[in-house]
């Protein structure tokens, strides 16, 4: 038996119905009760949607929220927050004023925008989250912003990542329930999913290379490059596919076909392609 599986959510969980495949959830309540843990590792915030899957994924196991940035418990309780420094979150804020680009900022219990817009108000829905429409300034200089994030046509990532700034980790993904729009998260550098797999491997007290971990995007990377069993979804981005071993499309059942491999053990886990 593999003791941990680390579930990324969006196109390995969720689908583009903004649901989770329904043979999960019995996959899930299987390999629990065979004594493996289940973590949710997301871009998405410990709120909405993203909460209620991890709720029930795991129940009693922290889960990896806003890209590394927020360890939380099902039941809210924070166990570990990144913040970004308040010099790059207001230099974030002021390059999407001047370009007029969405750029959302999160704290560990809310999100925030400047403005609504069609972009982000499907981004808002589909994670099931309502923004609070604020100053960003105001929110950068007083609240405790653990991640921002643009939220983008492919066309404008140019425009968006003009900004560089040395002490801010960027993380791409996106997610098949909002085909065409890409969300790039800013945390503090350092803060990744890999960085927040490590802290969550010390706290449940197991080695990462007894863990599987299953992604799809670039995003994942950090967390898959950190245990010893990663696994990608059949619909992976092909970078992804050429260095890590696969398990089905996550619409046939790659994450149920993980979690039973977890069960059986690390013999059933297939090895990484060659060449």
């Amino acid at each position: 038996m593999i003791p941990l599986v680390i579930l990324d959510l969006d196109g390995t969980v969720i689908g583009a119905s903004g649901q989770v495949v329904a043979s999960v959830w019995d996959a899930a309540e299987a390999a629990r009760a065979a004594g493996v843990k289940i973590s949710v590792c997301t871009g998405r915030p410990g709120l909405g949607v993203a909460l209620r899957v991890a709720r029930r994924l795991g129940p009693n196991v922290p889960h990896i929220f806003q890209s590394g940035a927020h360890l939380a418990f099902p039941d809210g309780e924070t166990m570990m927050a990144s913040s970004l420094r308040e010099a790059a979150a207001l230099k974030l804020v002021h390059h999407a004023r001047e370009l007029g680009l969405v750029l959302e900022l999160y704290t560990p219990h809310h999100m925030y925008v400047e403005r609504r817009t069609l972009m982000s108000e499907a981004h808002a829905a589909m994670i099931g989250v309502g923004a609070l429409v604020r100053d960003l300034a105001e929110v950068a200089q007083n609240e405790p912003v653990i991640r921002a994030q643009w939220v983008l046509t492919p066309e404008q990532e140019s425009l968006a990542m003009r900004l560089r700034l040395a002490d801010v980790q960027v993380s791409r993904a996106t997610s098949p329930a909002q085909p065409g729009t890409l969300f790039v998260s800013l945390t503090r550098r350092g803060t990744s999913k890999g960085s927040a797999v490590l802290a969550l491997c010390s706290h449940l007290k197991i080695a990462p290379e007894r863990v599987m971990a299953v992604g799809d995007s670039a995003g994942d990377i950090p967390m898959l490059e950190q245990v010893g069993y990663p696994l990608v979804v059949a619909n992976a981005e092909p970078d992804l596919l050429e260095r890590f071993p696969a398990v089905r499309h996550f619409e046939e059942g790659g994450v149920v076909e993980a979690l039973a491999m977890a069960v059986r053990g690390p013999s059933a886990v297939p090895r990484a392609p060659v060449g």
